[in-house]
């Protein structure tokens, strides 16, 4: 780090700027502290004011504040604010008290095999976790690797590339680093994808052990030449299960190179004792890195490395049992706040007085509806893929590691019934419980699907090389309906797995189908509304909202709901997807949560700049929540309960606001 110069800002948005922490290709970057009780540490990345200019390059830091809010989960940064409409944009994710894995291997030398293979394993997790949300970032190198004494962290994700929006990306391929970069990224062939995350991966674990790059040369052309025709360099990775891992993900033609999901499970395979071995050499670099910080930060400089460490536990109220406990209201219309000690990006869920919320690691809280006492947690052992989703008196909750949790509250305890599946689970949903129906299970792994029993966790059937499950899964019943990494939507009979129907979109929908009467919704990332036919797939209406739909559809009070990345709500009639009004949504990126109030009267828009409800019927703008750190929420009676990305549960209540409730019936004789 070094001081912050004459001409540098004293403050980004709600941050102050404390020094200097690097400058890259896009900008520089910051070590900020918010201005608030909280006092979190960020790193800031300030655009370079030609690169804002850039009519080509600035549409691209959108993409990345996009891919940063998107990604989340284990071994990546979150998001904590972001502004892409400033002079020069700028976006603030939480700082990672470590160096980069260039910088440790460069002071300490070439890292020790069973040191590597630790690193990787958790690499591989976090990629893997990228790749099952529809983002590739096509930019990994050491560089871009942070390392602390528990794991690596991945950053920069300004060439990334979401599965569902090819624009921004052809250009790009050529300009990530040609030293880890594969053939067809060097290339500049327009695909460089899910494989090209894999070799540079691949790419990064050989610097790890030896210190070189799989190519080298005098200058970038020199090197972009090695890259087309010459086999990589992986001279001193000795002869065992490393060696047999870089080669096989440094193969030249992409489609020989394992998945990142096959590449985590063959790590998986090997013992993982919790923490990564470092050489005493690393362990005097991880030292010095601390001393830099202390001496500009004090005793915060250890606290930090700390709340790393254990998840990132904050000062607070306590219950008696050392947990987390409530916290008193700070804003109007608060009935009660509770904090945990990390950020939370699922959705809530209540039943009665039980308030189920997971945070980003991978922990699931049981929260009192009525006061926020906190009753009892899990630890699932994963961050959470695929939400959290309603299965009776239960929830259901996939995770990073390839296993389902079927979790119960009962008797003040939260009772776990875990089914492990082989690849990383992208989506779960759940049918069943009515009129003597049994139970299943719907779960996305890879590229297939599959049913099971839940009471008896025996399978049902199983479908495969589908494509990978983007969005939530809906459940009609008789019928599963799923979206893909392949453009379609697919109606599956949920007793055999039988198809039913198969309908082909322009581009993928990142959100998933919405349920509409007898019909579903499914939004594209090209801004295409369609409504299909629930039962036979066919459409019934299309429509245009001009922008990539990122959050789930909302259809309520005759109406269809819908968000977009750019920063426009829009709301379509759901009789015949003629629009009824748009606005938009806020300052800053896109909106991070959208529903409907339980009545139906007004739409839930969070963002950075707080929660806002509008109007069903026009978009008038009916309230506002100053809450700018809200990532997610759940209407309940007479209010809400959110989430945030500061730790922070609460329960919102409208004092007496006029509600109107309206009919969720949709004519379909109309749009047939």
């Amino acid at each position: 780090m070094e001081a912050l110069r004459r001409g540098d800002p004293g403050r980004l948005g709600r941050f102050g700027l404390l020094s200097r922490i690097g400058a890259g290709g896009f900008g520089e970057v910051f070590l900020g502290q918010e201005e608030s009780a909280a006092g979190r540490l960020a790193a800031i990345k300030l655009i370079r004011a030609d690169v804002a200019e850039s009519e080509r390059l600035r549409p691209r830091f959108r993409s990345e504040i996009e891919a940063v809010n998107r990604a989340g989960g284990e071994g990546i940064p979150e998001l904590l604010d972001s502004d892409a409409a400033a002079d020069r944009p700028w976006l603030a994710t939480r700082y990672i008290p470590g160096p980069s894995l260039q910088r440790l291997v460069d002071d300490a030398g070439p890292l020790p095999e069973d040191t590597v293979l630790a690193l990787g394993r958790r690499l591989a997790g976090t990629l893997a976790g990228l790749h099952s949300a529809g983002l590739y970032h096509r930019d990994m190198k050491p560089s871009n690797v942070l390392v602390t004494g528990n794991r690596p962290w991945i950053i920069d994700f300004s060439l990334v590339r979401l599965a569902a929006d090819p624009s921004l990306t052809v250009t790009a391929d050529a300009m990530g680093s040609f030293q880890y970069a594969p053939p067809e990224q060097a290339g500049g062939l327009g695909r460089a994808q899910g494989p090209a995350d894999v070799f540079a991966f691949a790419a990064t674990l050989l610097f790890a052990a030896t210190g070189h790059p799989p190519y080298s040369g005098r200058n970038q052309f020199d090197i972009r030449l090695r890259a087309l025709t010459e086999p990589p360099d992986i001279t001193g990775v000795r002869e065992g299960p490393l060696l047999e891992l870089i080669t096989a993900c440094l193969r030249f033609t992409d489609t020989e190179r394992p998945s990142m999901d096959q590449v985590r499970a063959t790590l998986a395979d090997g013992a993982d004792t919790g923490h990564i071995p470092y050489p005493p050499a690393a362990r005097r670099v991880f030292e010095r890195h601390r001393d830099g910080l202390r001496a500009l930060l004090g005793p915060r400089a250890d606290r930090l490395e700390r709340e790393e460490a254990d998840g990132r536990e904050r000062p607070g109220n306590r219950t008696r049992h050392g947990l987390p406990g409530p916290a008193p209201s700070a804003t109007a219309g608060e009935r009660w706040v509770w904090h945990c000690h990390d950020w939370i990006r699922v959705p809530p869920w209540l039943r009665g007085n039980v308030v189920l919320t997971v945070t980003a690691s991978g922990i699931l809280y049981w929260v009192d509806y009525r006061d926020g006492r906190l009753l009892d947690r899990v630890e699932l052992g994963a961050p959470v893929r695929g939400g959290m989703v309603a299965a009776g008196d239960a929830v259901v909750l996939g995770t990073a590691d390839g296993v389902v949790h079927h979790v119960r509250p009962e008797s003040g305890r939260l009772t776990s019934a875990q089914h492990p599946f082989p690849a990383t689970v992208h989506a779960a949903g759940w049918s069943g419980g009515r009129d003597g129906a049994p139970e299943r299970l719907f779960v996305a792994e890879g590229t297939g699907v599959r049913m099971l029993d839940l009471g008896s966790g025996k399978p049902r059937w199983a479908a495969t090389d589908l494509g990978a499950v983007t969005g939530r899964p809906l459940l009609t019943g008789a019928a599963v309906v799923f979206c893909t990494d392949r453009g379609s939507v697919r109606s599956l009979r949920t007793d055999d797995g039988s198809p039913l129907w198969d309908a082909g979109l322009r581009a993928v929908s990142p959100a998933g189908p919405t349920a509409l009467g007898e019909a579903v919704v499914v939004a594209t990332a090209d801004g295409r509304v369609e409504a299909l036919h629930r039962d036979v797939g066919h459409p019934l209406w299309r429509a245009s909202v001009g922008g990539t739909v990122h959050l789930p559809a909302v259809a309520r009070a005759g109406a269809v709901v819908l968000a977009t990345t750019e920063g426009a709500v829009t709301a379509l009639n759901a009789a015949d997807g003629s629009e009824r009004w748009t606005v938009a949504a806020g300052d800053g990126p896109g909106p991070r949560a959208l529903d409907v109030l339980a009545d139906g009267s007004a739409v839930c828009v969070a963002g950075q700049d707080g929660i806002r409800l509008l109007d069903i019927a026009d978009g008038r703008e009916r309230r506002r929540w100053e809450l700018p750190t809200v990532s997610a929420l759940r209407p309940v009676e007479g209010g809400l309960i959110t989430v945030g990305l500061d730790g922070a549960v609460r329960r919102m209540t409208l004092d007496g606001a006029d509600l109107r409730a309206e009919s969720d019936a949709v004519d379909l004789r109309r749009i047939n």
